[in-house]
């Protein structure tokens, strides 16, 4: 009985772990680029790089399957595989730009995200 007790708390605590754990969401204003474009950049030529990237450039084949960014603040953070597929049907949008509002999770190195929208 003792250890029925005792691995019902542990799981409790598991349980309740699992739930703190989960991320709350960010905002963040920044620019779409696609991961091939931007690996070709360094970070410092990133802000006069984006001015000058296009919405066109970032739907080509081999952009899209780099996968997506957002360049903001002077920094670059990577977006997921399913958020990849999310920003893609955005950008086929033709009212879409590259310039978002974006919500999403921080996951890691990377983001998860949950809404997008022109900024």
């Amino acid at each position: 009985m003792r250890k029925i007790a005792i691995l019902g708390l542990v799981l409790c605590f598991m349980l309740s772990l699992a739930f703190a754990q989960e991320k709350a969401t960010i905002t963040i204003k920044g620019v779409i680029i696609d991961n091939l474009c931007a690996s070709s950049q360094k970070i410092e030529a990133l802000p006069e790089f984006v001015k000058a990237h296009t919405k066109e450039c970032a739907l080509m084949p081999g952009c899209v399957a780099s996968g997506y960014s957002i360049f903001f603040d002077s920094k670059l953070m990577r977006f997921d595989k399913k958020s990849n597929a999310k920003i893609k049907r955005f950008l086929s949008n033709p009212a879409s730009k590259l310039q978002v509002v974006i919500e999403a999770k921080k996951v890691g190195d990377t983001l998860s995200l949950v809404s997008i929208e022109n900024q």
